[in-house]
């Protein structure tokens, strides 16, 4: 016998993850602080991020009071305003936006400072990804892999335009940045498990083939892969792939390596090691070589329970768009710590990814901490259930 659904309407602050986000603010402040007494440096970096979070908590809290079910509505005016974005960064004269380190991926803005785009539209993508297998769901008469395909290739259809503006600037990291909200979406869109193994197989095979190709085959791969990309992005394959024998392209990995190698297990302040990025890309290095392993453990520690209480709003959202939303910021987030902690220690290419919630940066934080109030949002809004009708 179907149980009685009553419904009610009791709003609740997600108190947990608001207080693990307050220990990110302390411990990124504090690592800044750190990063900032190195003699490359001389402004306060640590006061500046203070002032950020205070800023991004107020912008957490503002997008937890607007109800994540409209972000359906305006899904395609969020999508087509992170294309005009990057359009204008793509037309926009060097006063507007300069090159840096071969790049345009930045507008330079008065009083703010830097700003860059494609961290809102990782966003804005992952709204507009959601809104359609949303609906496609909704309005599916039955379980086919015509069906399949068909929510697949309109998924596709919206990552080409960014994807294609992204690879311009360029800005490859961000690109594979878009692949990994796509797949964490497609594991749980509902779509046939046969063909998201093909999906993700895929990619994994040619990652695979790629690097035995580099070291067994390398004119090869000079002759059909490195002469269709640029000069900038060959570096970076040659710096993560043998830092050691090309010690240029490689000199940021060797420099956190040894960094976070002389941390040991406790940390080791006194060494005297420079870091280059200290207070952004490479402020995991910096982590590991004030306190050591345990320094790094708990800070990898912090970002699995964010992670967790993510994915319990997501597993506890009885609206299936709420669960999306959630899937693909879980995605974004582990695939950017992932990167960032990987290129620390040698095992993935730089891509200039930062550290979510503890690196330096306010366009950085300012995207993270509005997609945390989406969850927040979802965490709030989300209807709760005496008992669900799907019991017996």
């Amino acid at each position: 016998m179907a149980g009685l659904n009553t419904e009610t309407n009791e709003k609740q602050y997600d108190i947990n993850m608001l207080f693990v986000l307050f220990l990110f603010a302390v411990v990124s402040c504090l690592y800044i602080f750190y990063a900032q007494q190195m003699p490359q440096y001389s402004d306060n970096f640590a006061v500046r991020q203070l002032i950020f979070y205070f800023v991004a908590f107020g912008l957490a809290i503002a997008v937890l009071h607007f109800d994540f079910e409209y972000y359906a509505n305006i899904s395609w005016v969020l999508y087509g305003i992170g294309l005009l974005m990057l359009l204008v960064l793509e037309l926009a004269p060097q006063s507007i936006a300069p090159t840096i380190a071969g790049a345009v991926r930045w507008f330079r803005v008065p009083v703010i400072g830097s700003f860059q785009p494609s961290e809102l539209v990782k966003i804005f993508l992952i709204i507009t990804l959601s809104t359609v297998i949303y609906k496609h769901n909704l309005n599916k008469t039955e379980n086919s892999l015509k069906a399949d395909f068909w929510l697949l290739a309109k998924m596709i259809l919206i990552i080409i335009p960014p994807v294609f503006l992204l690879q311009r600037q360029p800005d490859m990291g961000m690109v594979m940045m878009t692949a990994a909200i796509f797949v964490s979406l497609i594991l749980v869109s509902g779509i046939s498990y046969k063909l998201v193994s093909v999906i993700i197989g895929g990619p994994i095979l040619m990652i695979i083939g790629f690097i035995g190709a580099f070291f067994r085959f390398p004119h090869l791969v000079e002759q059909y892969f490195f002469s269709n990309i640029s000069d900038y992005q060959v570096r970076r394959f040659y710096g993560w792939l043998n830092p050691a024998e090309f010690s240029d392209e490689g000199y940021h990995t060797m420099q956190a390596m040894t960094a976070i190698g002389s941390g040991r297990l406790y940390g080791n302040p006194e060494a005297d090691v420079y870091i280059p990025e200290a207070h952004t890309d490479f402020i995991f290095a910096v982590i590991g070589g004030e306190h050591g392993f345990l320094g790094a453990a708990f800070v990898i520690t912090l970002y699995f329970v964010l992670l967790y209480q993510i994915m319990m709003t997501a597993l506890r959202c009885h609206n299936s768009f709420g669960t999306y939303l959630c899937a693909g910021i879980i995605g974004m987030l582990a695939f950017q710590v992932f990167q960032n902690v990987g290129m620390n220690l040698g095992l993935l290419p730089v891509t200039g990814f930062t550290l979510p919630l503890l690196s330096y940066g306010g366009s950085s934080l300012m995207a993270t901490m509005f997609a945390i109030g989406i969850v927040l949002s979802v965490r709030y809004h989300s209807k709760t259930y005496f008992f669900d009708s799907n019991k017996q």
